[in-house]
C-alpha cells in the first residue's frame, strides 16, 4: 500500500525569535502563547541552522497569540511589525533588488523554501497585481491567524518598499481570506481594507505599477547577502511533486492534467509515464485531493455544497455529490448532518 499524501509541512525555526519580538511589539503576551504552543520563547539555544517545526505547531503559535485579545486584530499588528526584521535576518538577499516585483519574486522563492507545505504566489491581471498564499497541507487547513499575520507581512513589505504611506488608500485593492470570519476584531480598520471571508485563497490585491517603483530605504547590510533558505530534500515518494502541484491547485476549479504537468515542468506524456510507474492514475490523484478538501469544507465551513463542487471543478453538484459518495460512501449532506469529526476519518483508503 504506497501513501501518495504530502509529506508533513514545516517552518524553519529560525523564524521564532523574531516572532517572539513581533509578539511583543504587538501587544501579545509571547510566554504564554509559545507555551500553550508547546514551544520556549526564549530558548536555552539559538536554533540550528536547518532546524524545523511542524508547520501545525506554528500555526498553533499564531492562533494561541491571536486569541488573547480576539477583539484586537493582533496578528495583523504582528505581522506588520516582523516585516522590516524578517526581510533583515531571514531574507537578506531580498534586499539586493531595485524593484518592488524584484524583491518580491525573491521573498516568494524565500519564503516557500523555508515554510514547506505552503503555494506562494505573484501573477498580475490587467493593472492589478495579486499576492496569494495558502497552506497546502490538508491536515492543517485553514489557519486564520496564520493567513492574517502572513498577508500582513506582506502587505508591509509592499508599503514599505513602494515607498506606501501606512493608511493609503492607493495600496490595497482586495483583501481576501479562505478561513470564515471567526473573530470580534474590525480587520478593516487594522489592514485599511474590509476583506471578503470563506474565499478559495488567502489573498492581497494593490496596483501593478508599484511593482515598478525603485527599492528605497534598507541597504543591503555588509555581508549579510545570504542564499534562499536551505531547501529540504526531495520528498518521499515517487510523484511526490505531482501530489504537491496538485494541492497548489486544489479549490481553485478544473485540475486538468495539462496544467499539472505544466506546473511540474514535464508534458503530459511524461507526467502519465510517472503515474504509471508508480501504480497510480492521475484520476486516482485528483479524486483523493478532492475528496479531502470537500471533507474540510463540509465540516468546517459553511459552504453551499454547489460552492464546493464549482470550486473542486466538478460540472454539476449532481455529479459532485456522485463522485463524494463514490470514495467516503456518505453523501455531502450526510456528512454536513453529522457535525465535524476528523478530517481524513472518512477519507478513501490511498490508491494502492
Amino acid at each position: 500500500m504506497q501513501d501518495f499524501t504530502i509529506p508533513e509541512a514545516t517552518i524553519g525555526a529560525a523564524a521564532l525569535p523574531l516572532i517572539a519580538d513581533a509578539m511583543q511589539q504587538a501587544g501579545v503576551d509571547a510566554a504564554r502563547a509559545f507555551a500553550d504552543s508547546g514551544l520556549a520563547v526564549r530558548p536555552a539555544a539559538p536554533p540550528a541552522v536547518g532546524e524545523e517545526l511542524p508547520l501545525a505547531q506554528f500555526t498553533r503559535l499564531l492562533q494561541s497569540g491571536g486569541a488573547q485579545a480576539p477583539d484586537q486584530g493582533r496578528m495583523w499588528r504582528c505581522g506588520e511589525a516582523i516585516a522590516a526584521p524578517a526581510l533583515a535576518a531571514l531574507f537578506p538577499a531580498c534586499l539586493g533588488a531595485t524593484h518592488l516585483g524584484d524583491l518580491l519574486d525573491r521573498l516568494l522563492a524565500d519564503l516557500e523554501a523555508l515554510q514547506h507545505g505552503t503555494a506562494f504566489r505573484r501573477e498580475v491581471t490587467g493593472d492589478t497585481c495579486i499576492l496569494s498564499y495558502r497552506i497546502i497541507d490538508p491536515a492543517i487547513w485553514p489557519r486564520s491567524r496564520d493567513a492574517e499575520f502572513t498577508l500582513a507581512f506582506l502587505d508591509a513589505v509592499v508599503r514599505r518598499y513602494a515607498s506606501v504611506n501606512p493608511g493609503d488608500d492607493t495600496l490595497a485593492v482586495a483583501l481576501s481570506f479562505e478561513h470564515e470570519r471567526d473573530t470580534p476584531a474590525d480587520i478593516a480598520r487594522v489592514a485599511g481594507l474590509a476583506p471578503l471571508f470563506g474565499e478559495p485563497c488567502n489573498m492581497l490585491a494593490f496596483p501593478a505599477r508599484l511593482l515598478d517603483a525603485r527599492v528605497a530605504g534598507t541597504p543591503v547590510p555588509a555581508g549579510r547577502i545570504a542564499s534562499p533558505p536551505a531547501t529540504r530534500g526531495a520528498a518521499p515518494g515517487p510523484v511526490a511533486d505531482i501530489v504537491e502541484a496538485v494541492y497548489r491547485r486544489l479549490g481553485q476549479g478544473d485540475l486538468n492534467q495539462g496544467a499539472i504537468a505544466a506546473d511540474c515542468g514535464l508534458s503530459q506524456r511524461s507526467l502519465r509515464r510517472r503515474l504509471d510507474r508508480a501504480g497510480v492514475t492521475f484520476r486516482q490523484l485528483t479524486e483523493d485531493a478532492r475528496t479531502q478538501y470537500a471533507l474540510w469544507a463540509l465540516r468546517e465551513t459553511h459552504l453551499p455544497v454547489s460552492e464546493i463542487a464549482h470550486r473542486l471543478g466538478y460540472d454539476s453538484q449532481g455529479a459532485f455529490a456522485r463522485a463524494f459518495r463514490k470514495s467516503t460512501g456518505t453523501p455531502p449532506s450526510g456528512l454536513r448532518r453529522g457535525g465535524r469529526t476528523d478530517r481524513r476519518a472518512t477519507a478513501p483508503d490511498p490508491p494502492s
